[in-house]
């Protein structure tokens, strides 16, 4: 089993830049797609491939600790603001989630902080487009919660800073290893 720190949602909440201090801590390597949306690709099959990548690599490095900057989360929730179809689906979640460790925290923040954080995105999101993106991945994560299917932290970026974000993570992550290693 590969150990994931998986860190998912809202744009501009801070991800990449907590997985660049959590690998700077000793973490893990880090993961992540520099382009989300490329241009002129059928994107179902572009994370199609990426998630049949990532399981094959985590099944070959077992032992070794991940940080996904996005993951499962993403692909449950941006299909429904884009309107096209998830590559995602109960049996590759639950394979995905039983055949590794996988500790995910949710960050939020208000549309103003995203633009606050200048947004480099393709797609700049409204306030609309982006309540209704922070509504899908509140019900995604209500859901995972609801069939015990994940363990995930929402933290608010928002209220509380980078720095106080990742360290938090940080320490969640310190007591999750040592739970682990009992």
């Amino acid at each position: 089993m590969a150990n994931l720190i998986v860190l998912e949602g809202l744009s501009r909440t801070g991800k990449t830049t907590i997985a660049k201090q959590l690998h700077a801590n000793g973490f893990g390597k880090i993961i992540s797609l520099n382009e989300k949306m490329p241009d002129n690709t059928d994107l179902e099959s572009f994370y199609k491939g990426c998630f049949s990548s990532y399981d094959a690599f985590f099944k070959t490095l077992k032992d070794e600790t991940f940080i996904l900057d996005r993951s499962f989360l993403s692909e449950m929730v941006y299909p429904k603001l884009f309107n096209r179809n998830s590559v995602i689906n109960d049996n590759y979640l639950k394979s995905f989630l039983s055949n590794n460790v996988v500790c995910t925290y949710y960050l939020t923040n208000t549309h103003a902080d995203y633009m606050k954080r200048n947004p480099k995105d393709s797609y700049i999101y409204s306030k609309d487009d982006y309540s209704k993106l922070k509504k899908f991945f509140d019900d995604s994560v209500k859901s995972l919660k609801k069939n015990h299917l994940a363990w995930i932290e929402t933290v608010n970026t928002s209220k509380l800073d980078l720095e106080k974000t990742t360290n938090l993570i940080i320490d969640k992550q310190w007591k999750i290893q040592k739970h682990l290693l009992r």
